[in-house]
């Protein structure tokens, strides 16, 4: 019996005998360090949910099981998730942005149950199988950035001092988020040698400061793995307003930790930016500009260190996703992060004039 078939056995054992014993546990895609399923109740909910999603963590990657990672961010996972229960959803243009609830954590088997958003799929997903028109993407990246902004606000305010605390202690998720961003860097100069190799000197200039903040606790709190694949929304034809009110949950929190806004705005942006660059959906670039209609100015220095992690992210990531582009559209976003890394770290405001990036700064 594979893996994840032997985990959704325990998991409904530990489940039988309570109010969310389960059957036909069906395995999401789209996670790689937990097992995640959606399942069917023996008995609905008071709230009438018949179908819950359980996320199970082991001390490793569910998908690379040779990669160890501490069991331990399920535990931050649900802290920051039972606070975020005291935000209230954010609603524009019909569309609905929240974080799902959290029913029951049982900390003994590292298991979390959720409410499920049925028949949903991820934003990625959606902007490679359904079309977006621009009038579509304002309002879908307005509502987004609305409720990223009213997520920061709300994260640094001076009520959320205790959650940052606890947050803070989320030292394995905030030094793994700089190991795989800002260390990796340095090592995609092998694999692009002609592009990056001139680049080194700076990146490692950018990954000492960057370090420095980071062990310093500099930042707020934030979502920490804030890209289109943790934005889940209905798998179907984008609703027409108003007569179909949109629901759309923000999941997957256990990277969430101490640091700096521009990590959760330049992945969202750069991963965005990808769909433009390998697939030429439109959607992406005009998404991030609606986002920032939504999320407002930003602080030029945080306009800069956004732009300098969309770089940082186009490299390390945009580079290494298989499949998605050619051998020559690898290398030339590779070039185009190693160009915004080496402009906004320069503070170089004019270069970004007519980019994807300009509506950082206007």
């Amino acid at each position: 019996m594979a893996a994840a078939d032997l985990i959704a056995a325990s998991v409904q054992d530990a489940l039988k005998d309570g109010p969310y014993a389960c059957s036909d546990l069906v395995k999401l895609t789209g996670g790689t360090a937990n097992f995640v399923y959606r399942a069917t109740l023996d008995t609905p909910l008071s709230d009438g949910s018949s179908t819950i999603v359980i996320k199970h963590t082991e001390g490793y990657v569910a998908l690379s099981p040779t990669f160890t990672l501490t069991s331990t961010r399920c535990e931050f996972e649900q802290a920051v998730l039972t606070a975020l229960g005291q935000l209230a959803p954010s609603t524009h243009a019909d569309i609905t942005v929240l974080t799902p609830h959290l029913y029951h954590f049982d900390v003994e088997n590292n298991t979390q149950i959720y409410t499920d958003l049925p028949s949903s799929t991820d934003l990625k997903t959606y902007c490679l199988t359904h079309s977006l028109n621009p009038q579509e993407c304002t309002r879908l990246g307005n509502s987004l950035g609305l409720w990223a902004k009213r997520f920061h606000t709300w994260g640094a305010a001076p009520e959320q001092a205790g959650v940052r605390e606890t947050m803070k202690r989320n030292t394995a998720m905030r030094d793994l988020k700089f190991q795989i961003n800002y260390s990796r860097l340095l090592v995609r100069i092998e694999s692009f040698p002609n592009l990056l190799e001139n680049s080194r000197a700076l990146f490692e200039e950018i990954g000492k400061e960057v370090r420095l903040e980071v062990d310093g606790g500099q930042g707020t709190l934030i979502h920490g793995d804030f890209w289109s694949g943790n934005v889940i929304l209905p798998n179907a034809p984008f609703p027409a307003s108003p007569e179909s009110p949109l629901k759309m949950f923000i999941i997957d929190w256990e990277l969430s930790h101490i640091g700096s806004i521009a990590f959760d705005l330049g992945q969202m942006f750069a991963e965005l930016f990808e769909l433009k660059h390998f697939k030429s959906i439109d959607a992406g670039t005009e998404l991030i500009a609606a986002f920032m209609q939504g999320y407002g100015r930003l602080p030029r220095d945080l306009a800069f260190r956004t732009a300098v992690h969309f770089g940082t992210h186009l490299i390390c990531w945009g580079s290494s996703v298989q499949g998605w582009g050619t051998k020559e559209q690898v290398e030339k976003v590779v070039e185009i992060g190693r160009d915004f890394v080496t402009r906004a770290w320069a503070g170089d405001r004019e270069w970004f004039v007519g980019s994807p990036l300009d509506c950082l700064f206007t």
